[in-house]
């Protein structure tokens, strides 16, 4: 009898940990816990030395070559002084170990468990650290090179293949569906012209909200973790998503957006400069984020369940995009 097919496979957390145990020198696995379901697998794991984190890619996201151009960059960061989780090598020196399920092979890193505390930044002294250590690891990747393919945070990636993912469910609402598309047409106008005049260009986080993905240590200090959704791209998309996480985390208080918005950037400032063209473009890339945003719900609505985007889940966004204005 033939395995019937799946699309998503958790693997035993037992398992895993006796992979851990036999694969890596850093003491006997005490506890290992499932910690997280989101873009990959994350699981928590503690030995009699230390605690780790161990990602497990999505067969569907993430190819050999997209996580080995991630492993490098953590690597070139950390050896640049930045502050990152960088992943630890097997007893063998491997970084990347595949696991062979019903969906194809999903590949497993271990990495540094990093130290301190996620808090969301709702002050003007956290706002501006954040800002100059992206300032710093920006700075620090204009250097980086790789042999390794990366998908690139473009417009194919950003607008074109969102709009593609969003066309089945909206199905029955053409004309909102037709109203998103001329509405994001704008906006790649918008980037494009902007473009033309000159944009900022390089390695980007590609999540950097500032809620989660980053965790404060002594004297206020940063480290920065999940870079799965790292790639060359648009340096204005990677500040553009912490300005919409304060719009969307300060109950959309207009004066606590703009103190936040404007301490975030003076402390980026502080490191490295940013154009003027630049700066006009984040608020088209905060618009083009939330497309981004609703195209992946539908996406992991494959494996996370349909329930919640249903017909108010795309009114709500429909209202969001609308009252943007710029169809």
């Amino acid at each position: 009898m033939s395995l019937f097919p799946v699309s998503y496979s958790l693997l035993s957390k037992q398992a895993v940990g006796l992979h851990i145990q036999h694969h890596y020198d850093i003491g006997n696995v005490v506890k290992i816990q499932y910690f997280l379901r989101g873009m990959n697998d994350t699981y928590e794991v503690e030995t009699d030395v230390d605690k780790y984190i161990f990602r497990i890619y999505r067969a569907d996201r993430r190819s050999r070559s997209d996580i080995e151009f991630e492993l490098e960059l953590l690597q070139f960061l950390g050896a640049n002084g930045i502050s990152v989780s960088e992943p630890i090598p097997g007893k063998d020196g491997v970084y990347l170990r595949g696991f062979n399920v019903m969906e194809g092979t999903r590949y497993g890193v271990l990495f540094q468990y990093a130290e301190g505390h996620e808090r969301p930044i709702h002050a003007i002294a956290d706002s501006y650290r954040f800002g100059e250590s992206i300032g710093h690891m920006h700075k620090a990747a204009d250097h980086f090179e790789c042999v390794h393919a990366r998908e690139q945070l473009n417009m194919e990636f950003l607008i074109d293949r969102p709009l593609s993912i969003i066309r089945p469910y909206m199905e029955h609402r053409l004309m909102d569906y037709n109203y998103l598309g001329e509405w994001a047409a704008e906006l790649k106008k918008r980037i494009s012209e902007l473009e033309i005049r000159g944009l900022d260009w390089g390695v980007c986080h590609g999540d950097l909200h500032g809620n989660t993905n980053a965790a404060f240590v002594k004297d206020g200090e940063l480290t920065h973790y999940d870079f799965d959704l790292c790639g060359y791209g648009w340096r204005a998309y990677d500040l553009a998503e912490f300005r919409l996480a304060r719009e969307i985390h300060s109950g959309h208080d207009p004066k606590e957006v703009e103190g936040l918005w404007d301490a975030f950037l003076r402390g980026y400032g502080s490191v490295r400069s940013l154009g003027e063209n630049d700066l006009a473009a984040v608020p088209v890339f905060v618009a083009i984020r939330q497309l981004w945003l609703f195209g992946l719900c539908f996406q992991d609505s494959e494996f996370a369940g349909i329930a919640d985007y249903d017909e108010g889940f795309i009114d709500r966004k429909m209202q969001y995009f609308k009252s943007l204005g710029y169809v």
